[in-house]
């Protein structure tokens, strides 16, 4: 158990720091190729940049102090939803990401709904708004299984009188 333990500390830890770190250096580089007349991509550009570095004080900070956990649980649920509609676009992803995503039936095929998956070491976000993109819902499930194991070590170390082997389980 102190392995799994272990592995798992050291995979937040990889994910947030090292992917939010990429994020921030690929950012700043985007923003300092962007346009300047493009006020508007400008502020989302920041708006990303400021996520990634929550993203990365997050995973220091668990770093730091294996109880914190609240905020590394709030740098991994921004990363979970993938929505992709006419209106808004948004996807964002820090260190890794496995998306499984369901579409409109544009370029669906057969069954009227597309389906979709894709997986990638690095970090990504796209943000958009009213333009002619395809409807579809996607869910990173790297981030959902992270947080999900995560928030039942936390769950399990907050229990009372439960054995020192689930209190133990706070030191994630």
């Amino acid at each position: 158990m102190k392995i799994l333990r272990t592995l798992l500390r050291v995979a937040l830890i990889t994910m947030t720091v090292g992917g939010g770190f990429k994020g921030v250096i690929l950012t700043v580089q985007l923003l300092a190729s962007s346009d300047s007349s493009a006020v508007v991509q400008r502020v989302l550009v920041a708006m990303f940049l400021a996520l990634y570095g929550f993203v990365a004080a997050c995973g220091l900070w668990f770093a730091c102090d294996r109880r914190r956990v609240r905020p590394l649980l709030a740098a991994l649920a921004i990363q979970i939803p993938w929505v992709s509609t006419p209106l808004v676009v948004y996807k964002f992803a820090a260190g890794l990401y496995a998306v499984v995503s369901v579409g409109g039936p544009q370029d669906a095929g057969d069954l009227g709904v597309r389906f979709g998956a894709e997986a990638l070491f690095g970090s990504t976000f796209r943000v958009a708004w009213l333009q002619e993109i395809p409807w579809s819902v996607g869910v990173n499930v790297a981030a959902l299984v992270f947080f999900v194991v995560l928030w039942k070590f936390v769950a399990a170390s907050a229990q009372p009188d439960v054995g020192a082997g689930l209190r133990s389980a706070a030191r994630v």
